[in-house]
């Protein structure tokens, strides 16, 4: 999998001062996790070396892995880039050179639809941090009651769908709206500022009050939109490849519990097999 974008940002080497606004704008109760299975990512595709980091191990990550989302932090290297699916139908891209913390993914039970993969199955809650890099996201339909919420250092998302892309460095995050509507809110006190298909909007790291401010709020520029939306295509794609449902599943004390469980998807119509006869080949 190449990615066809080339940074916008260059990555200093500064300090970054990282910004917990999540808890302070977000009640705690928004995130209370429900009485429902595990919630999973589930590896698409991949390409070059990204590794999974949890609290008891470092994992390199493989095409078709399913793990579970909350408290892992998925590393992109140089060169590396992958794109994965949260079992409520969200995907993602990560680009070369990321890291992204998911540090909550929760989602109550649900049953599978097979004939409504576009809407999410049931609520769920997300809470994640892109340290630094470029994540491009592909948003099922949210059920009412859902929340995601992304934070870099200088910013905190709270995302209603459906494409976005988000970078991030030392300085400043770059937000890219291509379809649906993002609430940015920046470490300054300022009021958020809602973005709209087809805006994008700099928020800015201050060194002199090390807080951060939204310094740009505009149109996306024809040529980079253009490029914006292959990465959120790469998601979308990803998205097209597995579907979860929910299993019963026994411990070994013999309790009941369900699990989610990620099927790739098969394609119905499979490419028909031409044969070609010798005498048709030229010589």
């Amino acid at each position: 999998m190449k990615s066809p974008y080339r940074r916008f940002f260059h990555h200093p080497s500064a300090l970054f001062v990282a910004i917990a606004m999540a808890g302070a704008l977000v009640g705690s109760h928004s995130f209370a996790a429900p009485n429902g299975p595990t919630g999973k990512l589930y590896v698409s595709d991949l390409k070059g070396s990204v590794d999974l980091h949890t609290s008891d191990a470092i994992i390199a990550l493989a095409k078709k892995k399913v793990f579970n989302a909350t408290g892992t932090t998925i590393f992109c290297a140089q060169d590396s880039n992958c794109s994965m699916v949260y079992s409520n139908g969200t995907a993602m891209y990560l680009d070369t050179n990321s890291r992204l913390e998911v540090q909550k993914f929760t989602q109550e039970p649900f049953t599978f639809n097979r004939y409504d993969l576009e809407t999410e199955p049931s609520v769920s809650q997300t809470l994640a941090h892109l340290s630094y890099g470029l994540v491009a996201l592909c948003t099922s339909k949210l059920a009412a009651g859902s929340n995601m919420i992304y934070t870099t250092p200088h910013v905190m998302l709270n995302i209603r769908g459906k494409k976005i892309v988000i970078e991030s460095n030392n300085y400043q995050t770059l937000v890219s709206v291509l379809e649906g509507d993002v609430t940015v809110r920046a470490s300054d006190g300022g009021g958020g500022q809602v973005l709209r298909n087809g805006q994008e909007a700099i928020v800015r790291y201050k060194t002199t009050n090390q807080t951060s401010s939204i310094v740009h709020v505009g149109r996306i520029p024809d040529d980079r939109k253009r490029l914006l939306d292959q990465l959120v295509d790469m998601a979308g794609i990803a998205q097209r490849t597995v579907y979860f449902e929910t299993v019963d599943h026994k411990d070994a004390t013999g309790k009941t519990t369900q699990e989610i469980q990620a099927s790739e998807v098969v394609p119905t119509n499979k490419p028909t097999d031409f044969t070609i006869s010798p005498s048709q080949l030229p010589h």
